[in-house]
């Protein structure tokens, strides 16, 4: 009788120590995935320098005291008061205020620098994981050339007037952020408070 006792004790016991090994492989299991997930979504989410790592990148908006003239619309038709025509926006236009300053929105190398007419004068900045900011709109006296390395907040010229088919915004900069080469929402990768 007490051996039949022993052998289930032991046998509870035993179902408590299985239970607990598979309660701690569940817990190890979610981990993991956590920190997968978050890794995966700091390396796809940041803009940076390719020389640092992803982590350490910030981003900065690239202008102050300006307001959001027009939103970023990937399907939604926007007035476009200069053409006088309805067209998406796959942009964010910061009308400037009394600072004209433009910085570069996070580290990175200036890969372009033209000017044409219906763009302005516009500036193009390589970062990490195929991104690039595109700043138009700017006034022909830039402060960096093609090869420069730039951090984030450094400015890189002034908002204008320069862009032909955005002209009756006034002084603004006309900010695009190309992934892998296509347009993307800046909304993804700036946290605007100023919309």
């Amino acid at each position: 009788m007490d051996r039949v006792k022993a052998d289930q004790k032991k046998k509870v016991i035993m179902n408590y120590v299985y239970c607990a090994l598979i309660g701690l492989l569940v817990v190890a299991c979610a981990v993991t995935i956590a920190l997968v997930n978050s890794n995966t979504t700091t390396q796809n989410g940041v803009i940076g320098d390719t020389d640092l790592p992803v982590s350490t990148t910030t981003y900065v908006l690239p202008m102050k005291d300006a307001t959001v003239a027009k939103d970023y619309s990937g399907k939604e038709l926007q007035y476009n008061e200069t053409l006088k025509q309805w067209e998406i926006h796959k942009a964010i236009d910061f009308l400037a205020g009394e600072n004209l300053e433009v910085f570069a929105i996070a580290n990175g190398t200036v890969t372009n620098v033209y000017t044409n007419y219906l763009e302005g004068t516009v500036i193009e900045i390589s970062h990490a994981n195929g991104l690039v900011s595109v700043y138009k709109s700017l006034d022909a006296n830039v402060s960096v050339k093609v090869g420069d390395k730039v951090s984030a907040g450094q400015v890189i010229g002034s908002a204008s007037t320069t862009m032909a088919q955005e002209l009756n915004t006034g002084a603004h900069l006309h900010l695009e952020i190309l992934e892998d080469g296509k347009k993307v929402d800046p909304n993804n990768y700036l946290s605007i408070g100023i919309k």
